[in-house]
């Protein structure tokens, strides 16, 4: 993998990571067109991007990540949350990065949220509810939503937003509620992968993936601040609408 190709991965990772427009749908489909001939290299540099943005929530959502910890409740909801997603991608890890391989599941996978991004809107009628007063079911349908979007092209901040925002909960709450659910499944994946990075670590050189480490931790703090506003004005459809442009390009015309 050139030095040019890990920048430019770095960047789809930090824009598309919290962006609802899915970060494993845009990175298979840019392996796709570089024709890149290491798939296990590029899953270690896919890793370690992934614990940039990890670092990018921590910076962003730290007073949040503080009150969960201190508040039992809310604790508790991220745990009912993330148990979805982390069964599915304990058991079923080998079957789901064979997904990883088709850019056409990726390219249906946009299509999805597109739609659901744009269901979400349309279908919301505004809501009090916040995180500390949400029930156990509202967090389990989210971690319903995060599983699901295990799959590549099913974005995985899209499908928890929307279904937060679906099963009543108001704006700032869904958005905090979709970061805090990352934690655990971006680190509790990444730890999954790291098993093999001994042996993978000589493939690629310290300081392309040092520089790629920073600049996707820089894009995703700036793509956590665009995506906040956004939602918070009301505007999730325009990224449905991006989904679905990019979901049907992908459909019709990569192979």
């Amino acid at each position: 993998m050139t030095f040019w190709e890990i920048i430019i991965l770095s960047i789809i990772q930090g824009i598309t990571e919290f962006l609802p427009v899915s970060s494993s749908g845009h990175l298979v489909i840019a392996e796709h067109l570089f024709k890149m001939t290491n798939p296990e290299t590029n899953l270690l540099l896919i890793v370690i991007l992934h614990l940039a943005s990890l670092l990018a929530i921590c910076i962003s959502f730290y007073q949040e990540i503080i009150e969960m910890v201190l508040n039992p409740r809310i604790l508790w909801l991220v745990i009912i949350g993330t148990i979805p997603a982390g069964l599915v991608g304990y058991l079923f890890n080998d079957q789901i990065s064979r997904l990883f391989a088709s850019p056409l599941v990726a390219g249906i996978g946009l299509l999805l949220t597109g739609i659901y991004l744009l269901l979400s809107e349309l279908h919301w009628k505004g809501s009090p509810t916040t995180l500390a007063r949400a029930t156990p079911k509202q967090a389990f349908w989210v971690g319903i939503a995060q599983m699901i979007a295990i799959i590549p092209g099913i974005s995985r901040s899209g499908t928890t937003l929307a279904t937060g925002l679906l099963k009543g909960l108001d704006r700032s709450s869904a958005i905090k509620f979709s970061f805090l659910l990352a934690i655990p499944v971006i680190g509790g994946a990444s730890i999954l992968k790291l098993k093999d990075f001994g042996k993978l670590s000589g493939a690629l050189q310290p300081i392309p993936i040092m520089v790629g480490f920073i600049i996707c931790l820089g894009v995703s703090l700036l793509a956590i601040s665009i995506l906040v506003r956004t939602v918070r004005r009301g505007h999730l459809s325009y990224f449905g609408w991006y989904c679905l442009l990019v979901g049907l390009f992908i459909v019709m015309f990569v192979r």
